[in-house]
């Protein structure tokens, strides 16, 4: 997908917001990255800011980073949640030159994993809402005995609808943000397992 110039300052304008879901650190994966990504580290001494994996992405998610975030990063690719979701064509894999992105599958897709935001989460204090439940394509998340949402990281893929779909922000005046983001998993976080990816529906 060719971007047109003023779409393109568009996009280099909402780089320059700082995304929720990147907490900036020197160690480990500091922010979310196109599928297949590699450890932050050997992603950055591959990454040639090329775009293509920009440029590509149908549904629009991955955005360059800001300089705020030190020449080191900046112009590489982060994915953003705010207005849509990944929808696992995988474009951006198969168009990186470098390896920077290696080409993965539907069942190995794994941009993060989803956490559940106890203060701005609706069912957390309400109960009632199971928008993240209904949304989820990989039935990663689930309501436990009190009604509030629990992702099972192992199954997730991190693709975002339900932070796109959250509602909290439209029903709660006091949420900051939203119930549920998509982040890097941390150390200690369960990896995907491919072998509980659910099939999509193709009727």
């Amino acid at each position: 997908m060719k971007y047109s110039r003023r779409e393109f300052n568009k996009l280099m304008v909402l780089s320059l917001v700082t995304f929720s879901t990147s907490e900036a650190s020197e160690g480990g994966r500091s922010f979310l990255r196109p599928p297949g990504a590699l450890g932050e580290e050997r992603f950055l001494e591959k990454c040639i800011r090329c775009q293509r994996c920009i440029q590509v992405c149908p549904k629009r998610v991955i955005f360059p980073l800001s300089f705020a975030e030190g020449i080191k990063r900046m112009n590489t690719p982060v994915v953003s949640f705010r207005k849509s979701y990944c929808n696992s064509c995988l474009k951006c894999s198969l168009v990186c030159p470098t390896g920077a992105l290696l080409p993965v599958t539907e069942a190995t897709l794994d941009i993060g994993a989803a956490v559940i935001i106890e203060k701005d989460c609706v069912a957390w204090d309400w109960v009632g809402c199971t928008v993240c439940v209904d949304e989820c394509p990989e039935k990663a998340i689930y309501l436990d005995e009190h009604k509030r949402p629990v992702v099972e990281p192992e199954k997730c893929n991190g693709c975002g609808i339900c932070e796109l779909k959250c509602p909290s922000t439209s029903i709660r005046k006091s949420a900051k943000g939203k119930g549920i983001l998509v982040k890097p998993r941390q150390a200690g976080t369960l990896p995907r397992d491919p072998s509980l990816h659910k099939k999509r529906d193709t009727k």
